[in-house]
């Protein structure tokens, strides 16, 4: 069984219907959703080779310049930046629009309840949609959103109550992007940092070996082939959960759209024997969501 566990439910970008082809293409049985975080924007290959510098400053000798570059991707009001262009990040979220996706069709798709501290929507957002049919966890995004992760202490006493797990990509500050202290504050949390850890990657792999509960996902071109296949060896297998980060990035050569298959590819390439592969590819997931 595959399962993508991070993908933007985005109809500017992607039509439901070549999502579920796509789907069907690379035998991707379910995917979970986001609710539409941004204005629709594209990577060029310009911007997917500055995301490479970026990458390869935060994992090597020049943190420093690659958390400058990080942080620069989000303005103080608010927008994402690719080559001075900015999109808007939408403060309201909205999970009626994935809930309508996943009531049209629930044999293919889960959802993550989104939800933003600044503007009120915490853990009313939370008890709205929990127990419900395929909702699987809380997705949170302390880094777009700008917010310190402490804001986050009443939804993840509320997730490890319920035993829903949280979904959280973090920023580059000390308040946005401190890991360590939801899974400290609740032991009993179920937490999948997005992007394996970025921007600490491997600071935060060497915290997260010793927390039964600690996971990341491989999703977004924030990460590369030999970077994915590094953080399965470190945390092994059993850490680690396939995502896209769809429809960004990624072309497929036959439309310029989003390649489903792209990452995925790269997990089948992993020298991993089927069963842990099975682990990365849905096996944690439905462990750790109870799905």
């Amino acid at each position: 069984m595959i399962i993508d566990a991070h993908y933007h439910f985005e109809k500017r970008l992607e039509t439901v219907e070549r999502l579920l082809d796509q789907m069907r293409k690379h035998g991707i049985d379910r995917t979970v959703l986001i609710p539409t975080l941004v204005e629709p924007f594209h990577v060029g290959n310009f911007a997917n080779k500055m995301s490479a510098v970026m990458r390869g400053a935060l994992i090597g000798r020049f943190k420093k310049v690659g958390l400058f570059m990080y942080w620069t991707t989000v303005t103080g009001s608010g927008k994402f930046v690719i080559l001075n262009k900015n999109y808007l990040i939408y403060s309201k979220v909205d999970n009626e629009s994935t809930a309508q996706m996943m009531r049209a069709y629930p044999d293919k798709f889960y959802c993550w309840i989104l939800v933003n501290p600044r503007v009120g929507v915490s853990v009313p957002e939370v008890e709205k949609w929990a127990g419900k049919p395929g909702w699987i966890g809380v997705k949170t995004h302390p880094f777009w959103h700008r917010y310190p992760v402490k804001m986050l202490d009443d939804v993840a006493a509320c997730c490890a109550e319920r035993s829903l797990t949280l979904l959280m990509h973090l920023g580059g500050t000390r308040e946005q992007g401190d890991y360590r202290l939801l899974p400290e504050r609740h032991p009993k949390l179920k937490i999948i940092y997005a992007h394996a850890g970025i921007p600490f990657y491997r600071e935060l792999w060497d915290y997260a070996k010793g927390k039964k509960n600690i996971f990341v996902d491989l999703s977004s071109p924030y990460l590369d082939e030999p970077l994915r296949l590094e953080v399965l060896k470190v945390l092994g297998p059993q850490k680690c959960i396939f995502g896209s980060d769809g429809p960004y990035a990624y072309p497929d050569p036959a439309d310029g759209l989003f390649d489903h298959g792209a990452i995925l590819k790269e997990i089948l390439r992993a020298p991993l024997p089927d069963s842990e592969r099975e682990l990365v590819l849905s096996g944690n997931l439905r462990a750790v969501t109870g799905t």
